[in-house]
């Protein structure tokens, strides 16, 4: 990963079932219990993401910032 991607990130109500939706534009829908670690990336020290109770969460990493 390079010093300048980006992660995008966000989640959804479990309910309305966006998976396909977010999965088709790239994106990784979590399981609910499944998290993701987004600060050995960035830091070199771990820190965890995940959705609230109810919610999804889904990520893309994206290329180099223009």
């Amino acid at each position: 990963m390079a010093a300048k991607d980006r992660l995008l990130f966000g989640e959804f109500e479990t309910s309305r079932a966006l998976g396909p939706y977010y999965q088709r534009h790239g994106f990784t829908v979590l399981d609910p219990q499944d998290t993701i670690d987004i600060g050995t990336p960035l830091t070199g020290m771990p820190m965890r993401l995940c959705a609230g109770p109810g919610e999804t969460f889904f990520h893309r990493w994206r290329g180099p910032i223009r």
